[in-house]
């Protein structure tokens, strides 16, 4: 069975919360990382147990911000939990500051994965075409350490353009989408997400779904809107996540996920959010939709 199918059945008995170990980095102002993806998943019902990955003063959009490695303590923290006796649901992964940071969420995967664990991976890496400033080829290779373990990859384009050497088009056509899929999946992922896909109409992007063990291969498209808000890929990969840890196939996941964003966009331009702090997540999910009844 597949694992996403596994999570759909154990819904109908009643259970503890579902946990999510959650390997991102944490930057202590603004809308982005742990501090979207915290209140998102206690909002639909599901615990978290933070590892960060890096600690900022702030996202990276604003000057002058400071930044700690973490290294030492993904590696530390994990033998305190083995003494906690602690397990998780699933495992997902963001921002990773080194090659070693990524062959350490390695082996967190082997140390706590079971039949059940669901695996999600974003592999955090460019935007636009291009490779953040952060980053080289070595992290761009280093990355599919934790992608051939995962259920679920979530890239944007220009990741999944990096990640199978493909060269980025602001116009790929469905064969190309589909081609850059089975590159991926020749990675060992199950499920791929690709999303912020560009094409010819500019009011329009689309999100890629395939499925790797049927081949099932599906194009859902998003309403453009010319603004940037950081962080808003973490809010779609956690939302995704949710829904299907709740239950919901990931076929419907993925369009709840991108109706999301769209309505936090819309949101946060209506109430003049300032652009820096990412989504006002303060006051999203404040509003009806944004909480899960369990």
């Amino acid at each position: 069975m597949d694992i996403i199918q596994k999570h759909r059945s154990k819904d109908e008995v009643k259970q503890r919360s579902k946990r999510v170990l959650a390997i991102h980095d944490l930057s202590s102002f603004g809308h982005t990382s742990l501090m979207a993806i915290i209140p998102i998943l206690y909002s639909r019902g599901i615990q978290v147990c933070a590892l960060p990955t890096a600690l900022l003063s702030s996202n990276t959009c604003y000057e002058d911000y400071v930044m700690q490695d973490t290294t030492d303590l993904m590696q530390s923290m994990p033998l305190h939990w083995v003494k906690l006796g602690l397990e998780f649901d699933a495992i997902y992964s963001g921002f990773l500051g080194s090659p070693v940071q990524a062959n350490i969420v390695n082996d967190l995967i082997s140390k706590y994965r079971t039949e059940s664990t669901l695996i999600i991976v974003d592999p955090v890496l460019a935007d636009d075409g291009k490779l953040y400033s952060c980053y080289d080829e070595q992290m761009v290779d280093a990355m599919k350490t934790p992608l051939h373990r995962a259920d679920i990859i979530t890239p944007n384009f220009t990741e999944a353009c990096l990640l199978t050497n493909t060269v980025y088009r602001l116009d790929p056509d469905e064969p190309c989408i589909r081609d850059i899929c089975t590159k991926l999946a020749e990675q060992g992922p199950r499920h791929i997400v690709i999303t912020s896909i560009p094409g010819s109409d500019p009011r329009q992007t689309h999100i890629a779904y395939y499925n790797t063990i049927t081949q099932y291969f599906q194009l859902y498209p998003c309403d453009y809107m010319p603004c940037f808000y950081p962080g808003t890929g973490d809010v779609f990969t956690t939302v995704l996540l949710a829904d299907v840890l709740n239950g919901i196939p990931l076929e419907l996941a993925i369009p709840n996920a991108r109706d999301f964003v769209f309505n936090a966009i819309k949101l946060s331009l209506d109430v003049d959010s300032p652009h820096q702090e990412g989504l006002c997540l303060d006051i999203v999910l404040n509003q009806s939709g944004g909480f899960y009844v369990r």
